[in-house]
């Protein structure tokens, strides 16, 4: 019999472990959190009073960039690593208008609507199912409130499965939003909602260096238990090696809006 992962402590200590490495080297995660604070532009004025939550901090790149664009509203700063959180408040400082907190969406009950703006940069796709975790957050939104995030979408690593495909491999990825699903669900809650779709390339110099990075962030947990064996991984990697020039590879990157409508 397979024992069952506990995803609520495996993935929040993995990246524990990992917060100094990611926060030197997850530049995609960092250039993404500008990006999502661009996209903010059309609703920045428009905001209804109360305070941002974000859920996912890392060790916070979106963080320092909404205290920049809001330094007058109350933040509260949650991931669901405790260490993540903790070197989130080290780099940003405590201040009277800033609370740091663990936060597990999966097991998040419904508490006061109260946020005016919930955003969460490359989180979501770490919940057990991102289409309830959404509507959850949803709900603590006061009305005319804004839920902003963006995650790698069901898109990312193509180059990753075609090797595997061709070589008769398992893809051993684990599974990303699919953008369209979750509009559809999330369009059953009273929302307003818009994405838009970028896809970014990152360059290594060989195709294990891809994995080793993708471990050395945090983020090489299997939610599904499932993993190359070490003849497997030699290759795939020789094979991805030998097939193109140059290593790069694909993050197909979604930044969804949901404004909540105001009742």
């Amino acid at each position: 019999m397979q024992t069952k992962i506990d995803l609520s402590k495996n993935i929040p200590q993995t990246f524990g472990k990992s917060a100094k490495n990611y926060h030197q080297k997850a530049r995609i995660q960092r250039k993404v959190a500008e990006g999502l604070v661009a996209s903010l532009s059309p609703w920045k004025d428009i905001l209804p009073p109360g305070p941002i939550l974000e859920v996912g901090c890392g060790t916070g790149f979106l963080t320092e960039l909404m205290i920049n664009e809001f330094p007058e509203r109350e933040f509260v700063i949650t991931d669901a690593s405790e260490e993540m959180v903790e070197f989130a408040k080290e780099q940003l400082g405590s201040a009277i208008n800033r609370k740091f907190q663990t936060l597990n969406v999966d097991s998040l009950s419904q508490s006061e609507s109260k946020f005016a703006c919930i955003v969460s940069n490359f989180a979501i796709q770490w919940f057990s199912d991102p289409a309830v975790g959404l509507e959850k957050l949803g709900q603590l939104l006061v009305p005319g409130g804004l839920l902003l995030i963006a995650f790698p979408g069901n898109h990312s690593f193509p180059e990753w499965y075609e090797h595997c495909l061709e070589l008769g491999l398992p893809f051993t990825a684990n599974s990303l939003p699919d953008v369209e699903e979750l509009v559809v669900k999330l369009s059953i809650e009273p929302f307003q909602i818009d994405y838009y779709e970028n896809d970014l390339h990152q360059k290594f110099d060989h195709s294990i260096d891809f994995f080793k990075h993708i471990k050395q962030i945090g983020a090489g947990f299997s939610k599904t238990g499932k993993s190359l064996t070490a003849s497997q991984m030699r290759l795939l990697t020789s094979y991805w090696d030998e097939k193109v020039n140059s290593i790069s590879v694909k993050w197909h990157v979604v930044y969804l809006a949901a404004k909540k409508d105001v009742r």
